[in-house]
C-alpha cells in the first residue's frame, strides 16, 4: 500500500493551493477535494502515485 497525505486548512482556498503543493512536490494525486465536512476547517487528501525503490525504506538501505 502506498503513502497516504492529508492536507488542513483554515479557508477551501488555502487547502486547495496545499493540496496542490502536495502533489506538484510529492508526486501525489488527489482522492478527495477540499471538504469541511464538520465546520471546523477544510481537509482533503491524496495518495502517493510512485513507491519508493525497493533499496531505500524510510531512508534506511536494506542488505
Amino acid at each position: 500500500m502506498g503513502a497516504r497525505y492529508t492536507v488542513h486548512g483554515t479557508t477551501q482556498q488555502e487547502c486547495q493551493e496545499a493540496l496542490d503543493a502536495l502533489c506538484r512536490l510529492m508526486g501525489a494525486v488527489p482522492t478527495t477535494v477540499p471538504i469541511d465536512p464538520a465546520g471546523r476547517g477544510w481537509i482533503a487528501r491524496a495518495v502517493a502515485t510512485t513507491e519508493a525503490p525497493d533499496q531505500v525504506v524510510r531512508g534506511s538501505v536494506m542488505q
